[in-house]
């Protein structure tokens, strides 16, 4: 075997990467902005210790980040414009860039929250008699929704027959991320009596110093929520605060204090990633439910592995735009499979990027994969029923779908 030369050596090469020597060392690993949030805001993060029997009972120190209220009760926020539930497209804009959340009102009609109300507490009370239910320090949580019921399906997509609303909800989200936009997961957030408080986080944990967010969370309200029963924790304006603070090289200082978000079931509530939030304290005795919908730049990795999780039937069923937000179409920088998908733009429906039916191959047990092959392979090798000739086969037959954004509106040219 030849000499390695030394400059390969490992012991060498550590010796050569001292902190000081290495390349975007500071910005790799920077802690901030959170390092300079909790020196300055150590209140938002502590939660004392405690059996969970004895949250909602408890007396908290005031000031704590969970003993708090709505925001037209604060005494801060209560003389400020903070957003309401409201139907108009132009203030929901604004309110999304001021505060880094809006608030929809009647996104979802009252038999629409119905139906989602009663899915969840059916597969919520399933998964505990299975033995299977994911508790949290809030109280249960149920993933991957998508497997577990038609109406969330559904959500994921917008569409009307489950979230009237959806049209309004797909273009706030559009003009957050810009097209190609897709689904990192799809969770319901039960909230129960004695529930711990979560601590104040940001969703989007890169690119914080971007001018408009990564991610934004679709949180749709299927129990009425305020101070009294978990309502989500926010402060308003951190997403700008603590971005502007990143991409300024600046500490953060100290905070103004959390509210409560109240919404009436039905409302949808679109969250900035950047946005500092939490659960609250539900002190009553029946859950509260959110679901939890986020959506992110295609890039980006999501949160649910969509590709291994879910079921072949719902695959089979799946409309193009929920293949789409699940990430089954592939672009060239992203989710191509033995190569399909160099070239395809991630539109919904693209034959030239669709990846589903290499899952539902190896579902099967049927995905023949493209191994070692040379001049000297044999016709049989040659010849085998690669999935990824017949994949490719079928694209070339079928063509490229129409040009459909992410809303389903037709781009108009160059925008893609």
């Amino acid at each position: 075997m030849p000499r390695i030369p030394d400059e390969f050596d490992p012991e060498l090469i550590l010796a050569r990467s001292t902190p000081e020597m290495r390349m975007y060392h500071p910005e790799t690993t920077s802690t901030e902005p959170m390092k300079s949030v909790l020196e300055n805001n150590p209140e938002i993060y502590f939660v004392p210790p405690m059996r969970g029997s004895e949250w909602g009972k408890w007396e908290f120190k005031p000031g704590a980040y969970y003993d708090t209220t709505t925001g037209e009760k604060h005494p801060y926020w209560k003389d400020k414009a903070l957003p309401k539930a409201t139907k108009d497209i132009e203030q929901l804009r604004s309110d999304i860039v001021d505060w880094g959340y809006c608030k929809i009102e009647d996104a979802l009609s009252r038999e629409q929250v119905e139906a989602v109300q009663k899915r969840v507490l059916e597969q919520a009370e399933g998964e505990r008699l299975a033995g299977i239910a994911q508790k949290t320090p809030s109280g249960q949580n149920i993933n991957c929704c998508v497997n577990k019921g038609r109406c969330f399906e559904l959500l994921i997509e917008q569409h009307p027959d489950a979230m009237q609303g959806g049209a309004l909800v797909e273009q706030l989200v559009t003009e957050a991320l810009g097209y190609g936009w897709i689904c990192t997961s799809m969770i319901a957030a039960i909230s129960l009596e004695g529930g711990v408080p979560q601590a104040l986080h940001q969703d989007q944990g890169n690119a914080l110093d971007s001018k408009s967010p990564m991610s934004v969370n679709v949180l749709i309200a299927i129990s009425r929520i305020d101070e009294s029963n978990g309502g989500t924790l926010v402060i308003p304006g951190s997403h700008k605060t603590l971005s502007d603070a990143v991409r300024e090289g600046k500490p953060v200082g100290k905070l103004p204090p959390a509210i409560n978000i109240d919404a009436e079931p039905g409302t949808v509530i679109i969250t900035d990633g950047r946005l500092l939030h939490g659960t609250g304290i539900n002190h009553t005795d029946q859950p509260r439910i959110v679901m939890l919908n986020g959506m992110q730049k295609p890039w980006m990795r999501q949160q649910e592995n969509w590709m291994l999780s879910v079921k072949p039937d719902v695959l089979r069923r799946a409309s193009a735009k929920l293949l789409h937000r699940m990430g089954y179409q592939a672009t060239t920088g992203t989710q191509t499979n033995e190569g399909h998908g160099f070239g395809a733009k991630g539109l919904p429906g693209e034959a030239a990027g669709a990846t589903v039916a290499f899952r539902l191959a190896a579902d099967a047990g049927e995905y023949v994969r493209v191994g070692e092959l040379g001049p000297d392979s044999g016709p049989e090798d040659l010849n085998a029923d690669f999935t990824l000739r017949e994949v490719v086969g079928a694209a070339r037959e079928g063509g490229k779908s129409a040009p459909v954004g992410i809303t389903g509106l037709r781009l108009s040219p160059g925008e893609n």
